[in-house]
């Protein structure tokens, strides 16, 4: 072959080409594809730099599969989409939950003392929460961890399931949305659903074994009876009951209302600081702010701050001591049976009777200190009258002589502010504090005002009984 063959057969050769590649960038940026195309039958295979640099140009930066570009400047595939790139999809975190502060579990069970002992009046029947207090932390979802894309950008971790706050009657969510509040004062309880109630009255059947004592904020209502032992206190609202209490200790911020009556058995106590109202009341300590509707009181330890109404059939005090500080209007007072009736009027308020009570306390004990002092004076006399007394029984004697006039200083002065209650009594009250009894006042029975006492020997009836010019009178009504 001559030479023009030889040129000529070369030039019949295809010159060595670089392949052409095409860059495509899908599913929202998370992919990058190539496609190698051949550009002549003597197509080079595609060079890492070209490779790297066709991307770069689609501007993929991130997740570029560089094993599998080495291997496509091996053995190259043409005309067929090849993913090189991937970025990672962020994730989705944990969905937000609800941690509850409060007692859900409301199983009645008996509470543990330090000794190990259990109590069987406290059964966990109220669940008291405070207006404010937090019931539930709303514990917000998590984030995911952050992806990125081929480009490189970050993407941000997407949150979970948000939880829905459990507000029921009586909550609130906080402004930050963290916790579910008390919006009242009550008792938290939650439904089969995990909503949170906060009721601001108690409903119960009975108050015995079945609930142990109770002990609320708000109101109580008992549709049954309360039984011996038992305890029912509402630390700021009011008590209705709506059958009988036993033995048993009521006390509440407002009123007390019982349907039916008290039979205390010496052992009941009735404290409102509000009203109390109750058909009758039996052997039993009563205590009341405000004042006291009844039908009849029968052997009770009677406090009145206000008036006391009875009304009804009997509308009597029977026995008892009574100290009201208001009127009283009534139908009977005492017994044919000649019962000791004690009431005492004008004593101002339960506040200075107690204080009364604590000054004749006090100078009883003053009384009795003294007379301690003299029997002690006496012995040293004896002792003097022996010549038998020491410097050290004379040094004793001056500081028990210093000790007795002290205790008389004090006996003179709580003797004279008893004199000034008693007084102030009978003066500031001649007025307002009286009794009406529209029935029989029964021998037996004593009306104090103050100082000034009536002795009833001989009953008398349809008469108002209160204070005139500085003494107790008796007249008709």
């Amino acid at each position: 072959m001559n030479d023009a063959e030889n040129t000529a057969e070369v030039l019949t050769q295809e010159l060595p080409t670089k392949p052409n590649m095409l860059v495509s960038i899908i599913r929202d940026g998370n992919e990058a594809e190539i496609i190698i195309q051949r550009t002549g039958q003597n197509t080079q295979n595609p060079l890492m730099e070209d490779l790297a640099a066709a991307l770069s140009e689609k501007g993929v930066t991130a997740g570029i599969k560089e094993d599998l570009l080495r291997e496509m400047t091996v053995a190259p595939v043409y005309n067929q989409s090849i993913t090189v790139a991937a970025g990672t999809k962020p994730t989705v975190g944990a969905d937000g939950s609800l941690r509850y502060l409060i007692k859900t579990d409301l199983t009645l069970r008996p509470a543990l003392r330090e000794d190990g002992t259990a109590d069987y009046k406290d059964l966990g029947f109220i669940n008291t929460v405070e207006a404010g207090q937090r019931l539930v932390e709303i514990v917000p979802p998590a984030i995911g961890a952050e992806g990125f894309d081929v480009r490189g950008n970050i993407l941000p971790g997407l949150p979970g399931k948000a939880a829905a706050p459990p507000k029921g009657q009586g909550t609130e969510v906080a402004e930050d949305g963290a916790f579910l509040l008390a919006a009242v004062t009550g008792h938290a309880e939650t439904d089969r659903r995990g909503i949170v109630i906060v009721k601001e009255v108690i409903k119960v059947k009975n108050v015995d074994n079945s609930t142990g004592d109770l002990i609320f904020p708000g109101d109580i209502l008992i549709q049954g009876d309360v039984a011996a032992g038992f305890n029912v206190r509402s630390t700021n609202g009011s008590i209705i009951v709506k059958g009988t209490v036993d033995a048993a200790t009521l006390e509440a911020k407002g009123d007390i209302t019982i349907g039916d009556g008290v039979m205390g058995q010496d052992r009941a106590v009735i404290y409102a600081r509000g009203n109390v109202k109750c058909r009758f009341l039996q052997n039993c300590a009563v205590k009341a702010e405000g004042n006291i509707y009844a039908d009849t009181i029968m052997y009770c330890e009677l406090e009145c701050d206000g008036d006391v109404e009875l009304t009804g059939k009997r509308a009597a005090i029977i026995g008892g001591n009574s100290y009201i500080a208001g009127m009283l209007n009534c139908k009977g007072l005492g017994t044919e049976a000649h019962t000791a009736t004690y009431i005492k009027m004008c004593a101002a308020s339960m506040g200075q009777k107690r204080e009364l009570d604590g000054l004749n306390a006090e100078v009883a004990r003053i009384d009795g200190e003294i007379a301690k002092i003299v029997q002690i004076l006496n012995r040293f006399d004896e002792l003097q009258k022996q010549n038998r007394l020491t410097a050290e029984h004379v040094r004793t004697v001056s500081t028990v002589k210093d000790n007795y006039r002290g205790l008389n200083e004090q006996r003179i002065k709580a003797a004279e502010r008893i004199a000034e209650l008693q007084k102030g009594a009978v003066n500031a009250h001649a007025q307002s504090s009286f009794i009406i009894c529209a029935g029989r006042v029964h021998s037996g029975v004593k009306v104090v005002f103050g100082p000034l006492v009536l002795n009833v020997t001989d009953s008398f009836a349809n008469s108002r009984i209160l204070i005139i010019d500085g003494d107790i009178r008796v007249t008709a009504i």
